[in-house]
């Protein structure tokens, strides 16, 4: 697509997104500064399940500085660290989830994905590495060669995972019934995104032109995504995309209008700009009557 080779030379579009994603997720994720230390079971006694890994006060010290920490080179080494020290850490996959962010406000993608595969790993239901991930695939620079395939369907797989547990989120006790519904909004939101930007990527690597059935997918997935209360300005681009790939002129114009709007003083609005101009003088080219 047409802004991915500068959001490829910086932190990118889909960066920001995740970002604010991590931010709003955390309300959702392990109440880090409520757990206590796990109490070891005595020694002997018969009928009692084995105990779990022990969270000490240092370790739960540790886990609280890595999810506090502003740069990311140091944030990243501090994960690396306390893998290190804590292999068993039930921590695990929430402390590689903030490895891949700040691998992601470092623009290394490569990372980012080790990472969210690594916490994955340790945890397949983590929703906000779920998130992450769904993201981050279909990106044409991790999307590409010969397992473009696997990771689109990787992707989607994990897109529909997190739709499935939106509905079962638990409600936090520090939540208002205000934030928890941001918080589902917002997730369902960005899986939606996720999927549209998988069919995207699909209806763009037909032989012949777009494909159709994708082009449609991607729009539904995507109009999804910007049917909740505070739509994102890049969803509003793809679905942009999706239409001026689809030839539906007006529905472009209305998009990229909306992602123009929504993304004022950022990079995303010269490329929405650059594409409504676009759009607008198809239109009127379509419109002069033919020269005699």
């Amino acid at each position: 697509m047409e802004c991915d080779t500068q959001m490829k030379k910086s932190a990118g579009l889909s960066v920001v997104r995740c970002l604010v994603l991590g931010v709003v997720l955390l309300t959702a994720g392990p109440s880090w500064g409520q757990e206590k230390p796990a109490p070891q079971s005595s020694k002997g006694q018969q009928g009692q399940a084995p105990a779990g890994p022990q969270v000490t006060p240092q370790q739960l010290k540790e886990a609280q500085a890595i999810q506090n920490e502003l740069d990311p080179d140091k944030q990243m080494q501090m994960v690396n660290d306390f893998v290190a020290k804590y292999p068993d850490s039930p921590y695990l996959s929430d402390i590689y989830f903030f490895g891949a962010i700040a691998a992601q406000q470092k623009g290394d993608v490569p990372k980012v994905v080790d990472f969210g595969e690594k916490s994955l790993k340790a945890k397949n239901d983590n929703m906000r590495t779920l998130i992450l991930m769904a993201t981050i695939l279909p990106m044409p620079q991790v999307a590409q060669g010969a397992d473009a395939d696997k990771k689109l369907a990787e992707a989607e797989t994990d897109a529909n995972k997190v739709l499935e547990m939106v509905p079962q989120l638990p409600k936090q006790a520090n939540q208002t019934d205000e934030q928890f519904q941001q918080v589902k909004s917002a997730a369902t939101a960005e899986a939606h995104a996720a999927l549209g930007m998988v069919h995207l990527q699909r209806a763009s690597q037909g032989l012949t032109g777009p494909d159709a059935a994708e082009l449609a997918k991607s729009e539904k997935e995507y109009q999804m995504a910007v049917s909740t209360p505070n739509p994102n300005a890049e969803d509003y681009f793809r679905l942009g995309e999706a239409y001026k790939m689809d030839n539906k002129i007006d529905q472009a114009i209305e998009a990229f209008t909306k992602a123009s709007q929504l993304s004022q003083g950022t990079p995303l609005q010269s490329y929405a700009d650059q594409n409504l101009k676009a759009m607008k003088e198809k239109k009127a080219q379509a419109a002069a009557p033919p020269k005699q």
